[in-house]
């Protein structure tokens, strides 16, 4: 994890390689959202029926509940989201699995929010360029349960250096779907969001290195006649073995041959 890997993948590529991941598998991706609303939404409109009494606002007791449950949570439904783009046997359930590593889900999630805010006291933009900065903490830190906290921030620190403005424009790149969700009354969210996590990890694997291009096919001809192009780079978990001499792909990029 010491090179600093530029991501120049498109962002309709990167969502692409989301959508591949979710072939088959978007059911388990909505049931997984599902349990992960259900448990980190559903008791904090209970408990402030129960406990506001009128007032404006969260009521402390949610406001507690939800900070206990927002790492464990995140934790969980990243090694979720992990397990579906890596194409691993996985259920609904490993939503969950963070709260088997409840204080550092919990302690990252306390850092960054704190880190996140007073960067945001200075301005708007600087919370933002914080929480982008900060944002493969929790992928790291599912890949990685031996680290601690400041590992995770800072090896995120590193790994987004060069990254920022690709991981914004990913992000901004999900707006038109989450105003079409809105028309849904929100239930368009549980296929969004699974859609969007999936994507995040296509952009993580990338910044560590764990996929590599293969090749990327230009200037091929196509049936109609014209100039074809492959519409996603593909990639592989090794490096790809070295073709024997005079048999390397001469469309290839250099670098990549």
């Amino acid at each position: 994890m010491d090179q600093n890997i530029i991501v120049t993948e498109s962002c309709s590529n990167l969502r692409a390689l989301g959508r591949d991941a979710l072939i088959g598998k978007w059911g388990l991706g909505v049931v997984g959202t599902l349990l992960y609303a259900a448990l980190t939404t559903v008791p904090v409109i209970i408990l402030n029926a129960i406990f506001r009494h009128g007032e404006v606002g969260p009521s402390g007791i949610s406001t507690i509940y939800s900070l206990l449950i927002s790492g464990p949570m995140t934790l969980g439904y990243a090694m979720f989201a992990i397990s579906i783009f890596r194409k691993r046997e996985t259920s609904a359930a490993e939503v969950f699995y963070g709260f088997e590593r409840f204080s550092k889900a919990f302690g990252l999630y306390i850092v960054m929010s704190i880190f996140i805010i007073l960067w945001s006291l200075l301005l708007i933009v600087p919370g933002i360029i914080a929480a982008l900065r900060y944002g493969m903490s929790f992928y790291i830190l599912a890949d990685h349960p031996e680290m601690g906290i400041m590992e995770a921030i800072n090896e995120s620190k590193r790994m987004m250096k060069g990254n920022k403005w690709k991981l914004f424009c990913l992000n901004l790149s999900f707006i038109g779907w989450g105003l079409l969700c809105v028309f849904t009354l929100g239930i368009g969210f549980l296929w969004l969001v699974p859609y969007m996590e999936v994507t995040m990890i296509a952009f993580y694997d990338i910044a560590n290195g764990s996929l590599r291009p293969v090749r990327t096919i230009e200037g091929t001809v196509s049936e109609a006649g014209g100039t074809g192009r492959d519409p996603i780079t593909v990639y592989r978990d090794e490096p790809a073995e070295k073709e024997p001499p005079g048999e390397q792909d001469t469309n290839a990029p250099k670098g990549e041959e």
